[in-house]
């Protein structure tokens, strides 16, 4: 009867690939089909140990990039599952602004994996996992915060995710629209932590969706160890890739 009933909501139901929207067999583990799964570029060394910047022409082991060496970050590494380029920037502009979320549980999964490979395993041992957090105006009008979507996908059922320590106190503009120092202007106290007593001396992980200049996560990573939290690091589904 159970086997009845999955094989009719499958025909009722059926799945399709997240990126091109090609039907998927019955039941699929993975929302994506063989060609786009192909296609998907996942992070691996060699990296840089801090920011994660993936060196996709360069030979030798993990070595620190040139802008972590001229200037540290506030956190101690970032780390991404996949790079942002298609066919996943396109799965990611459709959760983020159209709301589809069906991709979540394939992330889960993902990240059931991945997050057992070395390069992101020490991410994983966080005393909070923390959602980068959206200003409440932003959130009313987009009705989620993907980064707390995302923390629930990598993490299901875990206590550690905390969405109530750090806040957007002031709304900000879209980081896309500016560069360099324009962007760390433009978030000069946004955040805020809630209950600093619980952060301290504790190993935060940041999660959020994807990894651009690193200048949103690196802000918060300073307001929280100024609020006394002992090791920020970085989770994200994506991250842009560089020149070298």
């Amino acid at each position: 009867m159970l086997s009845f009933c999955k094989a009719l909501l499958d025909l009722l139901l059926p799945s399709f690939c997240l990126a091109c929207e090609k039907p998927l067999g019955p039941a699929p583990e993975l929302l994506f089909c063989p060609a786009c799964l192909e296609r998907l570029h996942f992070m691996e060394s060699p990296l840089c140990p801090c920011c994660g910047r993936i060196y996709l022409k360069a030979a030798g082991g993990d070595h620190h990039c040139g802008p972590c060496l001229a200037t540290p970050t506030h956190f101690t590494r970032a780390r991404a599952f996949f790079l942002y380029e298609e066919p996943m920037k396109e799965v990611v502009h459709r959760f983020k602004y159209q709301g589809k979320t069906a991709c979540l549980p394939t992330f889960t999964r993902f990240a059931k994996n991945l997050l057992r490979q070395p390069h992101l395993a020490e991410v994983a041992g966080a005393d909070w996992i923390i959602p980068v957090p959206l200003h409440q105006k932003r959130l009313r009008e987009r009705g989620f915060n993907q980064a707390l979507l995302l923390a629930r996908a990598f993490f299901p059922k875990d206590r550690r995710v905390a969405h109530d320590l750090l806040i957007r106190s002031r709304q900000t503009e879209p980081q896309t629209s500016f560069n360099g120092a324009a962007r760390r202007t433009n978030l000069k106290n946004a955040f805020t932590v809630e209950k600093p007593q619980r952060l301290a001396g504790k190993k935060i992980l940041l999660v959020d969706d994807v990894f651009t200049t690193g200048t949103t996560v690196n802000e918060c990573a300073r307001v929280l160890k100024k609020a006394g939290a002992a090791e920020v690091m970085v989770l994200t589904l994506a991250r842009v890739k560089e020149d070298y």
